[in-house]
């Protein structure tokens, strides 16, 4: 049966780059052009399609094999996708960008469709001017709406004014005023698919505001009734949620991506993210899937082919010299280095990818052969690309997450591990004495007081309590300078505290502080850390006097390089030899005053 092929050129006013990011949001554009929600249902079999959708069009159902999209980033994304159900057998759909001759871009947009039969060739014409023409005007709409400094058009969402009145007036009292209008305002106006996921460290960068302050303002949205939260699996190779719990203590310790098609150990640092969404009560969303693929969903990802079966695929490199690597579904990867001087064309088979590092020239070709009797996809992506997530390691690092989410632990089997995180310990010296010298009411008031202190000042820089142990006190900090600051301050705030208990002896706080790698485990109860970072943080603490703080010297160095920290006020630089860790740790001793 001859194939149908409708085309039409959209000139826009706005740039590629622009247009790019708004028409390669396929869940979005889907929704825009007055397509209907789709059921999405994996699959596994030798060809490169992973999902099998249902869906309607035209009055007609519809079933295919959902096959990987194909793109070079800021040119071109295509998807092919081959009918099992409905009147066509084939329908290719692609996207062409271009830079405008007198500026702008032009956008052109080209459907090829394979009616199944001579019947359905009669009315697929028509089928196929008709989603041309809806593909051009929302087009149209998107380049206007950019022009406008508008967000994309959209149907209004389904929003209860007074719940959502009432819970605006609960996080108001709970955070920064203006966040949380500017939160409640995000949930009455934004769009069903952009509400469905909501990740703070994302808004925050576009709102340009500070990323742990609106991930906080979100928590306590949970708490006023406007959000709900979600831990969603990340999958390391494509960045996208592969499941979605609704507690810490539903997660395994091993993860799966159906579209990668690999298995991935989990960890806090990439593997847990948090994400929120309207609860129903205030903001009704249309939770419907509309697309399961498209470069928008991946934008790290900056060319991706289908590889045929002992074929070969070509992915274009991007003209931006840098650090890349290849993925071949299934979980074969090399790190690509695009350099000038670089071949500008170079062949990898899939069996040698493992060998070694690959050298390409920006904007060359890189060809990949297979071996394989399955047709896969395969992709070049970014090695390094800005984190967006509120990472696990985030979000149980902030103020108030044990406070106000103490029932979100893990399974008590569980162990994630968290590659840095900054672990600080306090005591007070001479606390025994304290007791003998003035009775233990007036001691434990001291202590309890001391702890008010302690708390405050971690919470006010960005960390949060683990636990007390007797008078001494266990934080974390998603940032070491954060943990540094904190127990900088602690120690001025510690010698006005002594003054409001003259009967305190030679009662002060020492501290110590260091970061690298921990593991994530319920203990107790409670969310806690293990492993030797834990033991030396506490073991540094030990090696401080009163009034001091034991830090590595490195973390000193750094401190000092930002101005967060004076020369002078480094006492001691010297080697630690710690029970317990093979090596001594350079340490420097630091006093409040120097």
């Amino acid at each position: 049966m001859a194939t149908v092929v409708v085309q039409s050129e959209v000139e826009c006013a706005s740039d590629v780059a622009q247009l790019w990011a708004q028409l390669t949001d396929t869940e979005y554009l889907n929704r825009a052009i007055g397509q209907g929600p789709r059921a999405i249902v994996p699959i596994d079999n030798q060809g490169a399609a992973r999902y099998r959708v249902r869906a309607r069009a035209g009055g007609f159902p519809l079933e295919w094999e959902e096959r990987p999209f194909e793109w070079v980033r800021h040119k071109s994304y295509r998807v092919e996708r081959r009918m099992v159900a409905g009147p066509i057998r084939m329908i290719d759909t692609l996207f062409r960008f271009a830079p405008g001759a007198a500026g702008g871009a032009t956008v052109t947009v080209r459907l090829e469709l394979e009616p199944r039969n001579w019947f359905y060739g009669l009315v697929v014409p028509a089928g196929a001017r008709r989603t041309l023409q809806q593909i051009v005007d929302a087009v149209g709409r998107i380049d206007r709406a950019i022009q406008a400094g508008l967000p994309a058009p959209a149907e209004p969402g389904v929003v209860a004014l007074d719940a959502l009145e009432r819970a605006r007036e609960a996080l108001g009292k709970l955070a920064p005023p203006a966040l949380a209008d500017r939160l409640a305002k995000h949930v009455r106006e934004a769009r069903d698919d952009e509400l469905q996921r909501i990740r703070p460290f994302e808004l925050a960068d576009l709102w340009q505001v500070d990323r742990r302050a609106l991930l906080g303002t979100c928590l306590h949205a949970v708490r006023a009734g406007l959000l709900e939260m979600r831990w969603e699996v990340v999958c390391p190779s494509c960045r996208t949620g592969t499941d979605s719990l609704p507690t810490l203590s539903a997660l395994a310790d091993h993860g799966e991506c159906h579209l990668c098609d690999i298995e991935f150990k989990l960890d806090v640092d990439e593997s847990v993210e948090a994400t929120f969404m309207p609860t129903p009560g205030v903001r009704k969303l249309d939770a419907g899937q509309y697309c399961v693929g498209g470069p928008a969903r991946t934008p790290h990802v900056v060319a991706q082919s289908v590889l045929p079966a002992h074929g070969q695929a070509v992915l274009q490199a991007p003209d931006e010299a840098g650090r890349y690597r290849l993925f071949v579904r299934g979980g074969a990867t090399v790190p690509v280095e695009l350099v000038d001087g670089a071949p500008a064309e170079l062949e990898v088979a899939e069996e040698t990818m493992a060998e070694g590092k690959l050298a390409i020239a920006p904007g060359g070709r890189l060809i990949v052969r297979s071996s394989s009797d399955a047709e896969r996809h395969c992709k070049l992506e970014r090695a390094q690309f800005p984190q967006n997530a509120a990472t696990a390691r985030e979000v149980t690092a902030l103020p108030g997450f044990r406070r106000d989410f103490s029932a979100e632990v893990l399974r008590p089997e569980l162990t994630l591990k968290v590659s840095r995180v900054a672990l600080f310990f306090s005591d007070l010296t001479a606390s025994t004495q304290l007791y003998s010298n003035v009775g233990d009411a007036a001691a434990l008031r001291l202590v309890q007081d001391h702890f008010e202190v302690v708390t405050r000042l971690i919470e006010e820089h960005g960390g949060t309590l683990v636990k007390t142990i007797g008078d001494a006190v266990m934080a974390v900090f998603a940032d070491d300078l954060d943990g540094l600051r904190a127990s900088l301050a602690l120690l001025g705030a510690f010698e006005v505290f002594l003054k409001g208990h003259p009967d305190r002896a030679q009662t002060h706080i020492k501290l110590g502080l260091y970061s690298g790698p921990s593991y994530l485990v319920t203990a107790n109860g409670v969310l806690d850390y293990f492993g030797q970072t834990v033991n030396i943080a506490a073991r540094l603490q030990a090696q401080a006097q009163s009034g001091e703080l034991v830090v590595e010297a490195s973390l000193a160095d750094q401190a000092i390089a930002r101005g967060g920290l004076r020369p002078a006020q480094v006492k001691e630089r010297y080697s630690a030899t710690l029970k317990g860790v093979d090596q001594p740790i350079a340490v420097a001793r630091i006093t409040f005053a120097g």
